[in-house]
């Protein structure tokens, strides 16, 4: 597929900075975003992608454990996020680890200028872990343009999750995710037309989700109107839903994702 082509099919729907917020900060306090997934890391170290001598940018850092884990075997790492709650978060845990070379800061990267910022080649090692950062052609082009020479992008490509499932259902929504994501393929198309020859590594991974009613409510609804706006009574119907589930004042479910990273060298 040519770019103009995966411009157009690649882009931005519905998205509302709020929605997107409230979504993100309330999943800041949840055990499913505090587990570092080693094969990432041992990916990163495998390939050459750490020095001591490197500069690291984090995209969509959430709460910032993997800023966190990398920082003791590089020069500096920054993680970016859009979410107020993840980034107090990550702040109490740099000042609980003592690390002196980490900074995380509240960022949209779909508004950020490379050049404004001085962003542009600025980092040895730019990497987003399962984020929606990376949601467009422009986001991507951004997070490969602040690279001077190492990128990874890790992505679920294929996602099962029972409670997302039905509530799609419910509003006659299709979320990307629950079978093959195509932003992965409009990335790899990207990159083969630049003349870069990125390689691939594939993982499985279990999530378990335990939120309260108004932590579920955020998630799923937020992630719904990520792809449509739906009506006061889908929204109701929703609650309704997820209020059936509640047990002991959690909603648990169970995602298990096919996992992918794409990683290349400038």
């Amino acid at each position: 597929m040519k770019i103009e082509d995966i411009r157009k099919n690649w882009a931005i729907k519905n998205r509302d900075v709020e929605t997107d917020v409230r979504l993100w900060d309330s999943q800041a306090e949840d055990p499913t975003y505090h587990h570092i997934y080693d094969d990432f890391l041992k990916l990163l170290e495998q390939e050459h992608m750490l020095d001591k001598n490197f500069d690291v940018l984090d995209i969509g850092c959430g709460v910032g454990i993997y800023s966190i884990a990398l920082a003791e075997g590089v020069h500096t790492v920054t993680g970016l996020d859009i979410a107020p709650k993840m980034i107090a978060h990550g702040n109490r845990m740099i000042g609980e680890s003592n690390m002196d070379n980490i900074s995380f800061e509240l960022m949209d990267w779909n508004t950020v200028d490379l050049a404004q910022k001085g962003m542009r080649e600025r980092y040895d090692l730019v990497f987003a872990h399962n984020t929606p950062a990376i949601c467009d052609v422009d986001t991507f082009e951004k997070f490969n343009d602040a690279s001077r020479r190492f990128c990874a992008v890790c992505s679920p490509i294929r996602m099962v999750e029972p409670v997302m499932q039905q509530i799609q259902e419910m509003t006659d929504c299709n979320i990307k995710g629950t079978s093959c994501d195509s932003n992965f393929s409009y990335m790899l198309d990207i990159l083969l037309h630049k003349g870069y020859s990125p390689k691939l590594h594939y993982e499985k991974q279990t999530w378990p989700m335990n939120q309260s009613f108004e932590d579920a409510c955020s998630y799923y609804l937020g992630r719904i109107m990520t792809e449509k706006q739906i009506s006061e009574s889908e929204t109701a119907d929703v609650k309704e839903y997820l209020r059936s589930l509640v047990r002991d004042g959690i909603i648990s479910d169970q995602i298990n994702a096919t996992v992918a990273t794409m990683y290349w060298e400038k």
